[in-house]
């Protein structure tokens, strides 16, 4: 075997050891970073310049080059001064076998970083098999790194190649196929036909935290002038809810036309299983461009709602677009999670809505090729009423409410002793949310109406959840599942309806009968003529206009006692005149809510009978199975929030 102490000058001087092999990290991170920006441009469901692309994919190659020196930087320490250390830790090896050692480690320990917590994701999934492979493919890699970095030094000790190739090649090959990812992804930019139209656009707008009296339409606290026009020209749903007052449940039941108890999603955290069929993926079926872009983490891609879209735009990284879909980012913010406050970095938690329009209305307003256009479905989503609640520009509040710092508040939550002015700040704050996120729908809708979008289509606008502003001893949050965070908005409209003749199409009529956000599905479906998701519990609300739409008007609700899963669940059956609610400890509540709607006064003493039948309608109820968010960054994330006090 050689060995350079057979040689009066070897290629690799041992004072150089520790620089040569991180370089030699280095090296191969660009590369495993020119396959990451392949791999990442062919699976983008981000609209993106190729300016931004090539930003990122810059972003990439240099991130993964300082992981790549990380990775080879504690064998290279051994490298360099194993000689020094007792036999049994090496000290006994020569210089090449101490490179080769070395090297091969720095590549397990690269291939590692990337491999193993996918590893990890697939055995908790019980995808034993694939997480198997990752292990044995991280071997693999040191296996080979053992034998080419042997072949490598003895070609080098006896003058057959430069020391300089693999440090250069490597490199060299990561950036071509970093330029070769802007060849093979989807186009850069939108084509230059002039868009015709074609089948009914759909329009999905979802208001996160919009509590039903605060919306004008309904005889609100706030002055809401969109969405108020068009309920005035569309459809308005007097009594719809949501059957689980969380972000994520809520919009499951929208895209899945299943409650959440169905389809198991009663948190956030959660996700959404690939065997339910989505709105999305039939509209997808059905020749339409699919769209989304969301304003909170909370229903970000990670949650499953992403099936079926080509585009989901959910990147806040202010900096470098689409950096939180690189492999460093998701590897390293769970880290970071543990050691930092993400209340200090809003930009982890949601993005601002004038930013999520900006993009919804490029993408949507597009143009298309005239000879085959296609119809669009666009989901916004917009979080700005969620807390924490903050002064929005040009919607000016008083002093007293604009001291108050929601953030620091929610930071000492759960227990903040709220003093009545902050009680009264924090619900003008509240207030003032809500009337701008009803102005940023306007900018949407008057950008669709700009773009040509709106001649032949339906926008829905409604509320994900409530909020709870005091109510029932309950500050600032939606747990529980009084109607404070049940009802929501729920507005309709069509081209049609507003119309000259929008009265005789249905235009402007109010509905009390109980709706969900579930009917969301079948709703946009049926409009669009697209067949309806079947074996669901979606109903088509356009119905209503002919008298022949059937609803189940008796619900089970569930929810949070607290703001922390710990504190146990809520289950209920509500009515339109009635609500049994059952808590964790089994004591049970019973309220009237034609004459007792703020659910002040329990009845269910003097209602035996009907505290029977809430008991038998809550028989499937499957709160005591709900579970939070397993990984430790969603976890502080929802923290931030108010959601959750403990994380793993």
């Amino acid at each position: 075997m050689l060995d350079p102490s057979d040689f009066e000058n070897p290629p690799v001087p041992v004072e150089r050891m520790l620089t040569f092999l991180c370089g030699l990290g280095a090296a191969t991170g660009v590369f495993v970073g020119g396959i990451e920006c392949f791999g990442l441009a062919r699976s983008m469901t981000l609209e993106m310049s190729s300016a931004e692309m090539l930003q990122l994919e810059g972003a990439i190659l240099c991130m993964n080059a300082l992981v790549g020196a990380a990775a080879a930087l504690p064998s290279a320490l051994w490298a360099r001064w194993s000689h020094r250390l007792p036999r049994f830790l090496g000290g006994a090896l020569g210089l090449a076998r101490r490179y080769q050692v070395s090297f091969s480690l720095g590549v397990v320990a690269l291939a590692g970083f990337f491999l193993v917590p996918l590893a990890r994701e697939l055995w908790l999934t019980e995808r034993r098999e694939g997480a198997i492979g990752m292990v044995c493919l991280c071997a693999l890699m040191g296996v080979l790194g053992w034998f080419n970095s042997g072949y490598w030094f003895r070609r080098w000790l006896v003058g057959a190649g430069p020391a300089l190739g693999y440090r250069l090649g490597a490199p060299a090959i990561g950036v071509l196929l970093a330029l070769l990812a802007m060849a093979v992804r989807g186009p850069a930019g939108p084509s230059q036909a002039v868009y015709s139209q074609g089948e009914p656009n759909v329009f999905l707008i979802t208001v996160d935290t919009l509590r039903r009296d605060h919306v004008g339409v309904y005889g609100g606290l706030v002055a809401t002038p969109e969405m108020d026009a068009l309920g005035r020209a569309g459809l308005i749903f007097d009594d719809a809810i949501t059957t689980v007052p969380e972000t994520l449940p809520s919009h499951s039941a929208m895209f899945t036309g299943n409650q959440p108890a169905r389809t198991r999603v009663l948190s956030n955290g959660n996700h959404v299983a690939r065997s339910f069929l989505t709105v999305t993926e039939q509209l997808g079926a059905a020749g339409y461009r699919t769209g989304a872009f969301v304003s909170s983490f909370a229903v970000d891609s990670e949650t499953g709602l992403d099936q079926g879209f080509q585009v989901y735009d959910d990147d806040f990284f202010p900096w470098v677009r689409g950096f939180t879909q690189t492999g460093v980012a998701r590897l390293l913010l769970p880290l970071f999670m543990r050691v930092a406050n993400p209340a200090d970095y809003p930009f982890l938690l949601e993005r601002s809505s004038p930013e999520t329009i900006r993009r919804a209305l490029a993408w949507a307003s597009e143009p298309q090729d005239s000879l085959d256009p296609r119809p669009v479905f666009a989901w916004v989503h917009l979080f700005d009423p969620h807390a924490p609640y903050e002064a929005r520009p040009g919607f000016p509040v008083s002093e007293q409410a604009a001291a108050i710092d929601h953030r620091a508040i929610l930071a000492q939550e759960p227990g903040y002793p709220y003093r009545p002015e902050e009680v009264a700040g924090l619900q003008e704050l509240y207030r003032q949310e809500c009337a701008y996120a009803d102005s940023q729908v306007a900018v949407f809708v008057d950008g669709l109406r700009s773009a040509g979008l709106l001649e032949h289509a339906i926008i829905v606008v409604l509320g994900d959840h409530g909020e709870s502003l005091g109510q029932h001893n309950i500050y600032f949050n939606h747990h529980g599942i009084y109607d404070d965070v049940l009802r929501i908005p729920f507005v309709v409209w069509t081209s049609e309806m507003a119309g000259a003749d929008g009265a005789a199409h249905g235009g402007g009529q109010r509905f009390s009968r109980t709706v969900t956000t579930a009917d969301v599905a079948n709703t946009l479906l049926g409009y669009s003529g697209v067949s309806p998701l079947t074996g669901t519990q979606s109903t088509n609300l356009l119905g209503f206009v002919n008298g022949d739409a059937n609803t189940d008007t008796s619900l089970t609700v569930q929810g949070r006692e607290g703001a922390s899963l710990t504190e146990g669940q809520l289950c209920g059956v509500r009515s339109p005149n009635a609500k049994y609610m059952r808590r964790q400890d089994a004591s049970e509540l019973l309220f009237d809510l034609v004459n007792d709607p703020g659910e002040l006064q329990d009845i269910g003493a003097d209602h035996v009978d009907a505290l029977e039948n809430g008991r038998a309608g809550t028989v499937r109820c499957v709160a005591s199975a709900v579970v939070g968010p397993s990984g430790a960054d969603e976890c502080a994330r929802l923290q931030a929030l108010g959601y959750v006090e403990d994380c793993p």
